[in-house]
């Protein structure tokens, strides 16, 4: 026998962290991973050229292993943000759907 809805307890705790963990795999594995990729990288690779070059960006010169890692990690910022936001928006939309689903089937 089922209760009516409006006798059964609110599920709003077990909701709420359900709904929150997409949001946390997808920020980490977009956000969080590169950052500490970025970070790990830049502290181990060499801070100057192996070959004797001279260091910077022009005339001839090549950035450092553990520079352009940082420069990398720079342009591709932008571009992860974006994925991101795009992402959360992706995750709230089918959330919404599915809620919104159950509810009709209540």
């Amino acid at each position: 026998m089922r209760l009516p809805r409006q006798c059964r307890p609110p599920t709003v705790v077990a909701m709420t962290s359900r709904s929150l963990r997409p949001y946390a795999v997808t920020l980490g594995l977009l956000w969080g991973l590169p950052a500490l990729l970025v970070l790990v990288l830049h502290l181990t690779l060499p801070s100057s050229n192996a070959s004797g070059q001279c260091d910077g960006i022009g005339f001839g010169c090549t950035l450092p292993p553990a520079d352009a890692v940082v420069l990398l990690g720079l342009l591709a910022a932008p571009i992860l943000l974006l994925v991101g936001l795009v992402a959360c928006v992706v995750i709230a939309v089918v959330q919404a759907r599915r809620s919104a689903g159950a509810a009709t089937n209540d």
